[in-house]
């Protein structure tokens, strides 16, 4: 029997929040989603999803495909049917392998292993879709966009993006090389007034000179930042002077070994070490970059070399600033750099200006932002062209493409 050649779009979470996102597409044959993420801590709907044929009732979807393996785009996957096939970028899916697998018996199940790879370029064919994984850059490396193409149509979903991290460029030349869409659907995290007050506008590469400063002034350099946010601490890397040791502990290690695999020589770590008994030795002597979390273990490290070097040691700060009044053991390393705390930081989430930059690129036909706080009217102070029709939605609601 003949059924009708419609592509449709379905935001069950996102519309109207950052954080929990799950995107539909689907035609009378095929259901596709894309993330299927854990709201962000008191951020919108904090209910678990509810999906029929998805985490209910009989299994009717054909695929989950994920931009990147942040908690609030894969943190439902839990839940999800096991029947239903799972798909991720090669090198992501090593990484969030690896972090299940540190984190197992503390925080959701381990699922990563069963996750099919997918590689950017490399077209998949579901049914009547296609589904290309293209080039991004966010704070979680190896994150992609997709192509999703049916029945004649053509969607973009980006995923979370930037255009100010190292690979600014080859996320323009993917933009650029689309051909017509016809319907974007872009995060816009940073449209509304109160996120983005709290983005300096600045790049990944303007953080360098704070890095390279910190090791001409002090000789123990303690990098606070999230275990996943691997292109900075790459960068860091880099910066190690000459002669002074790069450490981490044996899980970031791990994380870097999988990130150098498919990195551009120019932006692979560099000289990364574990923290094996003979290093620590070693780095004491010669001085040191080294990469800590806020865990309790790592607390006590950077304490006792702030209380026994002083003048020699600082603390460099590249992670969200309300993190420091929200997380009492972020505050808690904060507190012990004192004045010898250093702030380097920059948003993984795209800037208006650049999100206005990369419509213009795209000039689809329709225009659709989720991932964002911002009401229908803080989306409509967005300039973009007028060839292009902005789509005001609900969670809920089916959108015809």
């Amino acid at each position: 029997m003949r059924t009708d050649e419609t592509v449709k779009v379905r935001i069950h979470r996102g519309a109207k929040q950052i954080g929990g996102v799950c995107t539909e597409v689907f035609t009378d044959n095929t259901r596709l989603l894309f993330d299927i993420g854990a709201p962000l801590e008191g951020e919108g709907d904090q209910a678990r999803l509810d999906i029929d044929g998805v985490t209910t009732g009989t299994t009717n979807c054909d695929g989950i495909f994920l931009t990147h393996y942040h908690g609030d785009h894969i943190g439902e996957v839990d839940f999800v049917d096991v029947a239903i096939p799972v798909y991720m970028e090669k090198h992501a899916r090593k990484i969030l392998e690896l972090q299940q697998d540190y984190k197992k018996g503390v925080v959701g199940a381990v699922w990563a292993d069963n996750v099919n790879e997918i590689e950017i370029g490399k077209p998949i064919r579901i049914k009547e879709f296609t589904i290309t994984a293209l080039e991004s850059d966010h704070s979680a490396a190896n994150s992609v966009m997709f192509l999703i193409e049916a029945y004649g149509k053509r969607i973009l979903i980006t995923g979370d993006y930037r255009l100010h991290g190292f690979y600014k460029d080859k996320v323009e030349a993917s933009l650029m090389n689309l051909g017509h869409i016809d319907l974007m659907i872009t995060e816009g995290t940073n449209i509304s007034k109160e996120t983005s007050l709290n983005v300096p506008y600045l790049t990944e590469q303007a953080l360098v000179p704070a890095f390279v400063e910190a090791f001409k002034k002090y000789k123990y350099v303690f990098l606070l930042a999230s275990s996943s946010q691997l292109d900075r601490i790459a960068s860091f890397s880099r910066c190690v002077p000459s002669g002074s040791y790069m450490i981490t502990d044996r899980y970031q290690y791990g994380l870097m070994q999988v990130y150098d695999e498919d990195r551009d020589e120019e932006f692979k770590s560099n000289k990364v070490l574990y923290d094996s008994e003979y290093v620590l030795e070693k780095a004491e002597k010669a001085g040191f970059g080294r990469v800590v979390r806020s865990n309790h273990s790592f607390q006590l490290i950077v304490k006792d070399f702030f209380e026994r070097h002083p003048e020699d040691t600082c603390l460099i700060y590249s992670m969200w600033s309300g993190y420091i009044n929200k997380l009492s053991d972020v505050k808690t390393l904060v507190d012990y750099a004192g004045d010898n705390l250093i702030r380097a930081h920059v948003s993984g989430h795209v800037t208006q200006e650049d999100l206005e930059r990369a419509i213009d690129i795209v000039k689809p036909e329709k225009l659709l932002i989720h991932h964002t706080s911002a009401t229908d009217s803080g989306e409509e102070k967005l300039i973009i062209q007028s060839s292009t029709s902005l789509v005001h939605t609900q969670d809920g609601k089916e959108i015809e493409v």
